[in-house]
C-alpha cells in the first residue's frame, strides 16, 4: 500500500510539473509543429523539461540512498505522466495569425 501511494504521488508530481511548465513557459522554448493559413501550432517543451529534471532528481536521490529497487516504479510513473500529459495536450499552443 505504501509503495502504491508513493507511485501515485510521483505520477501526480510529474504530471503537475508538466502542466505548470506548459502553462508558465519558464525557459521560453518553442517550435512550430504545423502551420495552416490562419493558425500556427507550437509545442512548448518547458513542462517536459521540468518533469524530466524532477525525474532525474528523484533517480539521483534513490541512487544516493541505495534504493534503486524503486527505480522501475519511478520510470513507470514518469512514462504514464508524460503519456497522459501528451493526451491532455500539455505543451501544445495554437496561435491565430489573424
Amino acid at each position: 500500500m505504501k509503495k502504491a501511494l508513493a507511485i501515485l504521488a510521483q505520477f501526480l508530481l510529474f504530471l503537475l510539473f508538466f502542466a505548470v511548465g506548459s502553462v508558465l513557459h519558464p525557459f521560453n522554448f518553442h517550435w512550430a509543429t504545423t502551420t495552416t493559413a490562419a493558425t500556427t501550432r507550437y509545442f512548448v517543451p518547458d513542462g517536459l523539461l521540468l518533469a524530466l529534471g524532477v525525474f532525474l532528481a528523484i533517480i539521483l536521490v534513490q541512487a544516493l540512498r541505495k534504493r534503486l529497487c524503486d527505480t522501475p516504479w519511478t520510470i513507470v510513473a514518469f512514462v504514464l505522466a508524460i503519456g497522459i500529459g501528451y493526451a491532455m495536450k500539455f505543451g501544445f499552443v495554437t496561435h491565430d495569425l489573424l
